[in-house]
């Protein structure tokens, strides 16, 4: 094991522990760092732009999460039953997931262009809207238009995963529900729910874990503006890094994060172990 344990290290251990160093020094890009104790996350107390990006990071993870088990499990739900054309529509609702992240995400800014977009234009054209939406630099609505392109390409995920957890199940239970006089709702809630718990909890830690470091798909489309409005922990700590050239801060606002990671990995590993 030892080859495999110093390997593991080298590759994970060595940088995570010289980044919690950093993140106690005054490091500039290029510069000799030197220790500085508490200081920068003392400065992150005070620093409204790191609030503002926490709480966006959360309102986005917990919005997209939220619509990607509903519309996944609603979707993994209806491709469990037999229906003319299924494979297709597999083959389609998979699209979105094998997408490269920058294609799906410089397709979705040209769609979501106030002038040139399509979007706008068929909103206009169906009358929903007289002028094109501005999806991109509206303070208001640049986060839920980061959050929709989220949902898009995630929803596969969740959509395959509990597909796969669903056709392994006994119809025998769903047989004997139906005999003793369950509905399709009493079936769904206390047979499916409870048998393919472990997948969604699992399911959801991982997609949960990817959508809060969730980089590529803000910085791509908003890059974290207009005035910080869709910023993230993920473009927040690229803008402190290489935009202000203050390595240790960003490195501090990345780390400052982890214990809710944490926190949620042991919350999902108690859960899990009390079912």
């Amino acid at each position: 094991m030892i080859p495999i344990v110093l390997i593991i290290f080298g590759i994970m251990g060595y940088p995570f522990c010289r980044a919690i160093y950093l993140s106690f020094t005054d490091k500039l890009v290029g510069m000799k760092e030197h220790f500085v104790g508490f200081d920068n996350y003392i400065k992150l107390i005070h620093d409204k732009i790191y609030w503002k990006s926490l709480w966006n990071t959360i309102i986005y993870t917990v919005g997209c999460i939220a619509a990607k088990l509903a519309l996944g499990l609603l979707l993994a739900v209806i491709l469990n039953r037999q229906f003319k054309g299924k494979a297709f529509f597999r083959t389609v609702l998979l699209i979105p997931w094998a997408i490269p992240g920058m294609v799906a995400a410089t397709t979705w800014r040209w769609m979501y262009d106030s002038t040139y977009g399509i979007i706008n234009s068929i909103l206009i054209t169906l009358g929903l809207t007289k002028v094109g939406i501005p999806w991109l630099s509206a303070p208001n609505i640049t986060l839920l238009s980061t959050m929709i392109v989220n949902v898009w390409r995630g929803i596969p995920f969740f959509m395959f995963s509990i597909l796969g957890a669903l056709q392994t199940l006994d119809k025998q239970q769903y047989e004997a529900a139906y005999v003793d006089g369950a509905g399709a709702f009493k079936q769904f809630w206390y047979i499916t729910i409870p048998s393919i718990s472990n997948v969604l909890g699992i399911t959801t830690l991982l997609s949960t874990i990817w959508t809060f470091n969730d980089f590529e798909n803000v910085y791509l489309i908003t890059g974290g503006g207009p005035l910080y409005s869709s910023s993230t922990i993920a473009t927040y700590t690229y803008d402190m890094a290489f935009i202000q050239n203050n390595f240790a801060r960003a490195v501090a606002v990345a780390i400052s994060v982890i214990p809710l990671l944490l926190v949620l990995i042991a919350f999902y590993t108690k859960s899990n172990k009390d079912t």
